[in-house]
Order: C-alpha cells, then sequence, then structure tokens
C-alpha cells in the first residue's frame, strides 16, 4: 500500500470510528501527544482526551457523514493532509447539517502512520443545533461573521501546499485529481497565493455568474471580488471523468459539484449540482495548471454522465 493510500485509509477508519461513537478505535489511530483544535471544542490535548472528546459528538441520534475533496502530502516521517465533510444528523423531524474542513497531521511512529494533529473548522450550518449540544458557537448559514470569533484553519499558514511546499504526485490522474482539490481550497478559503499556481497564463473559460473571462488578471481578481462576497463557500466535489494524452502532457477532466443536502436520488445512486469541465497542461516546472476551464450548472446522476464539450 502506497504512502498516499495508507493516509487516506487512516482518514476513512477516523471518519467511521467517529461515527460510531467508538473511542477505543479512534485513539488506536491517535499518537500519544496529538493536539486538537476547533471552534466548537476548543483546543484538546492527548490521546485520551481526544478520542473521549470526539466520541461524545454523534452518540445520540442516526448521523451520517462524507469526506470529498482529500489531499494527502508526505515527507520523510511527516505527512498532512486536508478534506472536507458534510455532517448530517437526522431525528424524527430535526435535521442539522453542516460543512466542515479538516486539517490532519500525521506522523510515522513505530512502522505505521498516526494522527498527530487535528484542526476541525465547521463552516457553515443549517436546521436544528440542538442536536449537537456539545457545539458551541457555530458559525450559521452565511459562514463566519464578526461575532464567530477567529478561525481555526488559515490556508496560508495551516494547509498542506503550505506545508509541504514541494509534494508533487507521481501519476497524472492523481495530479489532476490533486490540481482541482488545491482550487477548490484556495477558492473557499480565499487564498490568493495558492489559487494563482492552479491556472496557467493563459486561462480561459466560463465562470458563471460573472461570465466568460479570459487571462489569468481577469479570473483570479474576478474569482477573488467574488468569493469576498460568499464566506460560505465550499466547493464539495468528485472527479467523474477523465481523459490524459497519450505524452501525458496534457489532460482534459470533469469534475462533479456534490450538494450536501442532496447527495443521492430516490434510487440511491449519486447526483451532481453542476460540473466542471476543466483542461490542463504539464508546464515547464513540471507542474499541472488549468488552462480552460468550464462551470456548467444543471442536474445529473452517476450513470448519465456528461459528454466532453473542450
Amino acid at each position: 500500500m502506497s504512502t498516499q493510500e495508507q493516509l487516506e485509509n487512516l482518514i476513512t477508519q477516523f471518519k467511521d470510528s467517529w461515527l460510531r461513537s467508538d473511542k477505543h478505535s479512534l485513539a488506536k489511530l491517535f499518537s500519544s501527544d496529538i493536539v486538537f483544535k476547533s471552534h466548537h471544542h476548543g483546543s484538546i490535548n492527548g490521546q485520551k482526551h481526544v478520542s473521549t472528546t470526539l466520541s461524545e459528538d454523534f452518540k445520540n441520534y442516526a448521523t451520517s457523514a462524507e469526506f470529498t475533496n482529500t489531499f494527502t502530502a508526505h515527507q520523510k516521517d511527516f505527512a498532512a493532509a486536508s478534506s472536507y465533510a458534510y455532517v448530517d444528523v437526522n431525528h424524527g423531524q430535526k435535521r442539522f447539517l453542516c460543512g466542515c474542513t479538516f486539517i490532519f497531521h500525521f506522523v510515522y511512529e513505530n512502522q505505521q502512520w498516526l494522527i498527530n494533529h487535528i484542526k476541525f473548522q465547521v463552516n457553515w450550518n443549517k436546521g436544528q443545533q440542538s442536536l449537537l449540544p456539545n457545539w458551541n458557537m457555530l458559525p450559521g448559514v452565511q459562514g463566519w461573521q464578526l461575532v464567530d470569533g477567529e478561525p481555526t484553519i488559515v490556508s496560508e499558514l495551516h494547509s498542506p501546499w503550505a506545508l509541504i511546499r514541494k509534494f508533487k504526485a507521481s501519476e497524472p490522474k492523481q495530479a489532476l485529481i490533486d490540481l482541482y482539490n488545491k482550487y477548490a481550497f484556495a477558492v473557499d478559503n480565499c487564498d490568493i497565493n495558492l489559487l494563482i499556481d492552479c491556472y496557467s497564463q493563459d486561462i480561459h473559460g466560463s465562470f458563471p455568474p460573472l461570465g466568460d473571462l479570459s487571462g489569468r488578471e481577469s479570473v483570479i481578481g474576478s474569482l477573488k471580488n467574488f468569493r469576498l462576497l460568499a464566506p460560505f463557500w465550499q466547493h464539495f466535489a468528485e472527479l467523474v471523468k477523465m481523459e490524459i494524452s497519450q505524452d501525458k502532457k496534457t489532460a482534459r477532466f470533469i469534475i462533479a459539484r456534490i450538494i450536501p443536502e442532496n447527495p443521492v436520488n430516490d434510487s440511491n445512486q449519486k447526483i451532481y449540482a453542476a460540473h466542471y469541465q476543466l483542461a490542463a497542461r504539464l508546464e515547464s516546472d513540471n507542474c499541472w495548471r488549468l488552462y480552460e476551464s468550464h462551470y456548467i450548472p444543471g442536474w445529473f446522476d452517476e450513470q448519465n454522465l456528461p459528454e466532453f464539450i473542450i
């Protein structure tokens, strides 16, 4: 199993143990000196205290969660990852839904990777917060406001791209998935330097509701201003289609937008509210960057994927 697969598997085990309220399984994933930081739980130190606190989150009601947009990077015995998650708590007619961001740090100890630092930020929520009585001071549906205090995650300081700057996936498919995840994290966290590195100089495409844009200055400037109007943005998404050129220097791919309120249809098929048609090239510094991007609203399911138009 590759290092990336081990780290992704660890995140999956974390999610499953968290949803089961299984403090013993959680503890096995953590280093003894783990640090957990969040706005709603504060700062907690130590394997026992962190696992106990997290195991109390969902013990009362049926809860589901999906992790998306996961990016991992590693160097020697340290690794970092970012993930989005949406958490859905239901009890009778009551429902609580929130969108979250996780930052994980990992250390390699005794021939295994362990989680030794977690930053957990709730970006927005809607519904009955009383279903999670242990969660305090959450931002509302419009995201962070002045009364909400300092954020837990600052992309420029805490993102995996800030912590491990030179990491590149060796395979084009993974590198392109990483490229979209970097773009989404940059836009959602208004990290403009990170966003700059996602685009080629000749980036162009359709960016509704902003219209057609051309050139990195126009695209980034417009997205920056638009983002400032919407601090609650969170682009949950996943790859659904990809074609890589024979020389592995260009690619086109489709990323589907997930809406946490409606992730599946009545037949339990995945459904999506919009998609990106993206084209990227491998540039002279051996980094993939987008040179064409089209955001296209419109619902579809996993059995009826859009055709390429670029």
